[in-house]
């Protein structure tokens, strides 16, 4: 089964079931059978700052509820050693810190997106987003799905 790591963009489509997101669904089918659809829990914490700041209301929460209940859910943890790993890699990369790998510039990342990518590196899964924060790991660290 091929996996996807969703950043919160993505969701937040999905949720609004805006035309993105069925231009999304048709070509990468995320909800279909075959496909894993995955969310890191930073994802989670950022969509409900959207559900406060927004004041969405019980039709939006419920399909959110809905959408998530679709989706594995993988808690950010200093136990998996894997993906602490993957995180400081990535990190590093970003702010062309890493030792042996210069990336020539530093990239302006925030450090979810940094989490949203190191769980698409470790679960070998392709990551799907809405923004260009992952251009610079797109066919090095991950492959990444930009719409």
């Amino acid at each position: 089964m091929k996996k996807f790591v969703l950043d919160t963009g993505i969701l937040l489509h999905y949720v609004r079931q805006s035309d993105l997101s069925q231009k999304i669904e048709s070509e990468l089918n995320l909800l279909s059978q075959n496909i894993v659809p995955v969310v890191a829990s930073v994802s989670i914490g950022e969509i409900e700052g959207f559900v406060q700041r927004g004041q969405w209301g019980e039709k939006k929460i419920k399909r959110l509820k809905t959408l998530i209940s679709k989706i594995v859910v993988i808690d950010i943890t200093a136990e998996d050693e894997q993906l602490m790993k993957s995180y400081a890699t990535l990190w590093n990369y970003s702010k062309n810190s890493l030792p042996g790998d210069k990336l020539g510039k530093s990239i302006g990342i925030g450090q979810n997106d940094v989490w949203i990518a190191a769980l698409a590196k470790t679960a070998n899964a392709e990551l799907v987003t809405i923004d260009g924060d992952f251009e610079h790991l797109n066919n090095k660290w991950v492959t990444v799905h930009k719409f």
